[in-house]
């Protein structure tokens, strides 16, 4: 809620090109400040009621109106006001993602890095609350109350919305020079005015010194008791067990672990601490969860999540006695002999195939096989809101599935690993010391002796290169739901869901262990947000490998004289890059295929197959996108989803100018008398490829995008809201499939579209927001608005 103006604002034409370019290898350009206009005049912060308003008066308030701007790294200014320390902390001139830094940044995460105001002013934060005057919340709320926006228009220009505009971050001190050149710049920051009644508790609560939270109760006593089983599971003394516990909190870091059987648990944060199970945790401050801990002794403890649960950040993943039998049986149970302890060396402790070789590989990839979603869905969420170093490596929506382990080489051959683990080096090895440079000419080199020795292993399971057969492909176990999984990119940010969601897309994925693992330490275990411009690249340019193999390994399946020609139809304009044609190019093309193909459409007939294999694993059939001729009615389906799934069906899958017009993910509400239903419109955008890291504009090919209908909510960041009655609803889709141009998209925005400005904006989001609740009370989260857009 402060700072939040920007100096400059770049063209709705040229956003793309912008993003793509600013967080990978340039800092976002600074112009010169607009000029300053008369001194804004404002209300005095009036005194104390005498009526005592605590936090927990305000905490809906702040959570429902202001945390949903300012709830993850990328909110302005780092302010982040999803905790009572959050607020103490305040606000800073430094930001995280600076794309540009020669220098890695000391990390400023809450909860992890400093602890008090104190130790936070140390470190360049300021207040924004406090008793007395000047309050810069305050005055930031009523410089927002001063200067409203008409109702349900377009923001003008001069308020920026590109994430990447440089921000002013005012001191209580400079707001005045603040307010006159961004008269516009009050919170909320370009949206609807709050409510009188909350913006009068919210300047009570200030006036009487913005009394902070209590501290949170103790935890209930089957909470507790669950808390030190599972410490007691991962603190095991043996070698094994040691190795274990390590190998778990590398892979649970990012995670919001929850007790399952118990209604009642908060979320956790598995950490290690100097302290053991029982006493006060004294968590280990470490950039990566491999960095070594600086302590002869420290133990894996749960950390209670105290604050609130945002959507981008939530990765949950259940704790129960079924999972602690699973692990039991992956990781204690099973015949394996531990010899020594890994090293935290970072050329060792960065790579996973060096750091975990004593445990089976079976055990480590049925382990991430059987939450595969979580895995994918730490890739792409978590606190690295600003995805795009990993999201611009990937199409905006593809299918993925898994090589079965009985069929997987790095599980059948042990020998396999051991040679090929040397190879398998990851960016993070080497601490951003190389230029991206050598870590192309490096990990290319790197890249293809693995392939190659892949393939003289693969051509000795398979002699007659007969090829693949289905069961090739993980089908769950028969009732795992993991096992088929669509990912969606939002140009910055992602989302993963599982089953095949969507009309049948351009690319898949087949994922091995040794890909599957090497993806989550590329961008998930060895990725620093706070890192320098060549950890970044080099991130970005490793992961381009793990996406060619993924892609080359689907293809694998397909017939042999097929798959150059579908290969290159994904890399149009790249067909000549050395990682196309020399380090990723398609290995075991004299194998066959053993799956009976009868359709020329290849691709489509493969997942077909996949889906039909195990209809348990696959679920119901997608009849929203793959309806064939509508309408196509869903068992179950209420008559208000009924009317709205029929009118959305046709727009689903189909090429036309009207696709290119919506922003990435818009939110639907289809509402009756009776209640309403939610659906996302998510815009897929075609590529002619995303090989490269710049000049995406250029690639883009606004004929070919897609539109994606799903049920319910697909995304953290909600570009755009509509509100359309049932009754309405033919008519909504026959206008939207009419628009033309931005001209046309405008009077269907001011027709059924919720603005920023809108009088409905928080009504909206906050129906969503309890819908969302109602249907995943697990998985909910606070929906992030700082991508909302100005239609």
């Amino acid at each position: 809620m402060v700072g939040n103006a920007a100096v400059t604002h770049t063209a709705p034409s040229k956003r793309r090109l912008t993003l793509a370019l600013a967080p990978i290898l340039f800092a976002a350009a600074c112009s010169s400040p607009p000029p300053l206009g008369p001194p804004v005049v404002l209300p005095p912060m009036p005194a104390a009621s005498g009526a005592p308003v605590t936090y927990r008066d305000v905490q809906p308030i702040i959570e429902q109106r202001c945390v949903v701007c300012h709830g993850c790294y990328d909110a302005p200014c780092q302010l982040l006001l999803s905790s009572g320390e959050g607020l103490e902390r305040g606000a800073t001139k430094a930001v995280v993602y600076d794309g540009g830094r020669i220098h890695a940044a000391a990390p400023t995460r809450l909860f992890i890095d400093a602890h008090g105001p104190a130790e936070w002013r140390q470190r360049g934060f300021f207040p924004v609350t406090g008793s007395g005057s000047p309050s810069l919340l305050y005055m930031m709320l009523a410089l927002g109350r001063a200067q409203p926006f008409p109702a349900g228009t377009r923001l003008p220009d001069a308020v920026g919305l590109d994430i990447n505009r440089a921000l002013s971050c005012p001191t209580a001190e400079e707001f005045g020079t603040y307010a006159r050149a961004h008269r516009l710049g009050g919170m909320p920051y370009g949206m609807a005015p709050l409510a009188d009644a909350e913006y009068g508790t919210l300047v009570e609560w200030i006036a009487q010194g913005a009394p902070p939270p209590p501290a949170p109760p103790p935890l209930a006593k089957d909470v507790t008791a669950e808390v030190a089983r599972w410490e007691r599971f991962l603190n095991g003394t043996t070698l094994e067990q040691r190795i274990t516990g390590r190998y778990l909190y590398e892979h649970w870091f990012v995670a919001h672990l929850y007790f399952a059987d118990l209604p009642s648990s908060p979320f956790f944060h598995v950490v290690r601490s100097t302290t053991p199970p029982g006493t006060p945790i004294d968590e280990i401050a470490s950039r990566r969860p491999y960095d070594a801990p600086g302590v002869d002794r420290f133990w894996y403890r749960l950390r209670p999540i105290d604050e609130t649960i945002i959507h981008k950040t939530h990765i949950t993943y259940a704790l129960d006695d079924a999972k602690l039998r699973r692990l039991t049986a992956l990781f204690v149970d099973t015949n394996w002999h531990a010899t020594r302890l890994p090293s935290y060396a970072p050329e060792q402790a960065s790579n996973p195939f060096i750091t975990f070789d004593q445990i089976p590989a079976r055990s480590r990839y049925q382990y991430m096989l059987d939450d595969a979603q979580y895995f994918v869905m730490t890739f792409i969420r978590g606190p690295v809101c600003r995805g795009q170093v990993a999201v611009d490596v990937i199409e905006d929506h593809f299918f993925a599935a898994f090589l079965d382990p009985d069929h997987d080489m790095s599980v059948l051959d042990p020998t396999f690993l051991e040679q090929a683990k040397g190879l398998l080096e990851l960016p993070a090895e080497h601490l951003s010391s190389l230029a991206p440079g050598e870590f192309f000419v490096q990990y290319g080199i790197d890249q293809r002796r693995y392939l190659d020795l892949r393939e003289q292993y693969y051509d000795a399971l398979d002699p007659q290169h007969r090829g693949p057969t289905l069961d090739a492909i993980w089908n769950g176990d028969g009732d795992n739901t993991n096992a088929q999984l669509t990912i969606f990119r939002h140009f910055d940010s992602a989302s993963v869901v599982r089953g095949f969601l969507g009309a049948t897309p351009k690319t898949a994925w087949v994922l091995d262990y040794p890909l599957f693992e090497r993806i989550y330490y590329d961008l998930v275990a060895g990725y620093d947000v706070f890192g320098n411009l060549a950890h970044q690249a080099a991130t970005r340019l490793y992961m381009d490998h793990l996406r060619m193999q993924a892609e080359n390994l689907f293809l694998a399946f397909l017939p042999a004289d097929r798959r150059d020609a579908i290969r290159a139809s994904w890399y149009v304009g790249a067909t000549h890059s050395l990682d196309y044609l020399l380090v990723d190019n398609m290995h075991s093309l004299s194998h066959g295929t053993q799956i009976p193909f009868t359709s020329p459409d290849v691709e489509r007939q493969f997942l077909d197959m996949i889906v039909a294999r195990t209809p348990a694993v696959s679920g119901p059939p997608d009849l929203l996108n793959r309806c064939g001729a509508p309408p196509c009615d869903r068992p179950g389906a209420s008559a208000l989803e009924q009317s709205a799934e029929r009118a959305l069906q046709p727009l689903t899958g189909v090429h036309g100018r009207w696709v290119a017009q919506l922003p990435e993910v818009s939110f639907l509400r289809v509402r009756s008398a009776d209640g309403g239903a939610a659906y996302t419109l998510v815009h897929n955008r075609a590529h002619t490829n995303v090989a490269y890291m710049f000049d995406e504009s250029q690639r883009l090919v606004p004929a070919d995008d897609t539109l994606t209908v799903a049920r319910g909510y697909v995304g953290s960041y909600p570009n755009f809201l509509f509100d359309v009655d049932v009754a309405q609803i033919d008519a909504f889709t026959t206008a939207l499939a009419a628009v033309t141009d931005a001209s046309t998209m405008e009077k269907l925005v001011a027709r059924w579209g919720v603005r920023r400005t809108s009088p409905a904006m928080w009504s909206t989001i906050d129906w969503m927001h309890a819908d969302f609740r109602r249907q995943q009370p697990i998985q909910f989260g606070l929906f992030d608005l700082d991508r909302f857009g100005n239609l």
